[in-house]
């Protein structure tokens, strides 16, 4: 992460996070337009801005900033999905996995 990619750095945490755009703006308080124009390096995101993407995504502005690494962890499975393919059997738990693979090609890319 290099210091001048502020936006590029914010979707890719984002990302790591398992968060869209929506969700990351409802996080910071901010609008969706906001934080796309800011991971477009369209506008750079103010004082105020950093620091409320930097505690939704927890991480410091350092590392928004390109400053210094932090390990970003995946986000957690959720309990309830984690608990459904417990009780699956292992060719229903591979149908799931196919369809959540079909669901993620017909994404539009965030």
């Amino acid at each position: 992460m290099a210091y001048l990619d502020v936006g590029e750095n914010i979707r890719d945490i984002r990302k790591l996070r398992g968060l869209n755009q929506d969700q990351l703006a409802e996080m910071a308080c901010l609008n969706r337009v906001t934080v796309a124009k800011y991971e477009s390096g369209k506008v750079e995101p103010g004082a105020k801005a950093l620091g409320r993407i930097a505690d939704a995504l927890e991480v410091t502005v350092d590392v928004l900033l390109g400053r210094e690494q932090q390990e970003i962890p995946p986000p957690p499975a959720r309990d309830d999905v984690a608990a459904l393919m417990a009780d699956l059997t292992p060719e229903e738990q591979s149908q799931v996995i196919q369809y959540g693979e079909f669901l993620k090609s017909q994404r539009k890319s965030d």
